[in-house]
């Protein structure tokens, strides 16, 4: 059976501004010998390139030129002039090591497709936001693709909201105009060396689930899911309501009851991941020799239940 064991401690709730994090804790230590792809791309231990010189859309050559196995994370964005565009990870990956697959890949950067004029290339300081991620997963779910047009409205949403103009469409550019108010929220959060998860919540609504096999993992991930976070918690304000353990307990038995499809990965990855689905919840994870390496689950917008209001609306 495909199921998910949700076996952690969970810590008492901390909050900044309209963001709240519960903390997922396992004193069980795996073995972590991961790269991810920053630490890959800072040593010089992957190339990433167009899949030929007239590329496509979908798809990055990705090539572990390293002794380890390469984790590439799902909504990671890989960013710089060495691509025609900027791309976000659909799906949580591992090479492995001496090898190299095709990266499925969506554009984040609608008005820009440009011959390589640098070999600048690196990984966005954020994933990609949750609203983004929410709708990624449904049609990966339903049509084991994403919906690049609907990829392109959301971010240009997102650009409207934060009063953003970018030329070439890229959310990099919010980013880099409210960095200072990203850092601040972020480093307000401090992770223990026990925590491997969290679950974490906007306003008075819980969103998004992230589990690791390791802390190391959660810590190299965090500061980019705290962001993530930020792109969808901008001027919204909640309801007079706590969250509390009960809450995060309901969403895990949301989780456990919805459909499942076990995906085996393509082009010699390794892993398999079970992709899950239903009315109110989506995500996916990627297990690794029968144990889970990473998990990451989403609370589906309900309009018909107004947990947080906007003050631009």
């Amino acid at each position: 059976m495909l199921n998910f064991n949700f076996n952690y401690n969970i810590s008492d709730p901390v909050k900044k501004n309209n963001i709240t994090i519960f903390f997922l804790q396992s004193k069980t230590k795996l073995e972590n010998n991961f790269l991810t792809l920053e630490e890959s791309i800072s040593k010089s231990l992957v190339d990433i390139k167009e899949v030929n010189s007239k590329g496509t859309i979908r798809y990055l050559k990705v090539s572990n030129k390293s002794n380890q196995k390469l984790l590439i994370l799902g909504s990671e964005q890989i960013i710089g002039n060495a691509l025609k565009q900027n791309r976000v990870v659909n799906n949580t990956t591992l090479v492995p090591e001496q090898t190299t697959i095709l990266l499925s890949v969506s554009c984040c950067e609608k008005n820009r497709w440009s011959p390589a004029v640098a070999n600048n290339i690196c990984t966005s300081e954020s994933l990609y936001f949750t609203k983004g991620r929410i709708n990624n997963s449904v049609d990966i779910f339903d049509n084991n693709k994403t919906d690049q047009f609907k990829i392109w409205d959301d971010i240009a949403e997102k650009l409207d909201e934060f009063n953003t103009k970018s030329f070439t469409g890229t959310l990099e550019d919010t980013y880099n105009k409210n960095k200072l108010y990203f850092d601040e929220i972020t480093n307000y959060f401090k992770i223990n060396e026990n925590d491997v998860g969290v679950v974490a919540a906007i306003g008075n609504r819980l969103v998004n689930v992230e589990i690791f096999s390791s802390n190391k993992l959660l810590k190299m991930y965090f500061p980019k899911i705290i962001k993530s976070l930020i792109f969808e918690s901008y001027k919204k304000t909640s309801q007079n309501y706590l969250l509390g353990l009960k809450d995060v307990y309901k969403l895990f038995r949301l989780i456990e009851f919805s459909e499942k499809k076990l995906h085996k990965p393509h082009n010699d990855c390794l892993g398999e991941e079970i992709r899950f689905n239903s009315d109110r919840v989506v995500g996916s994870c990627l297990n690794y020799k029968e144990k889970l390496l990473h998990f990451s689950g989403f609370l589906k917008d309900d309009m018909n239940v107004p947990l947080f209001k906007s003050k631009v609306a």
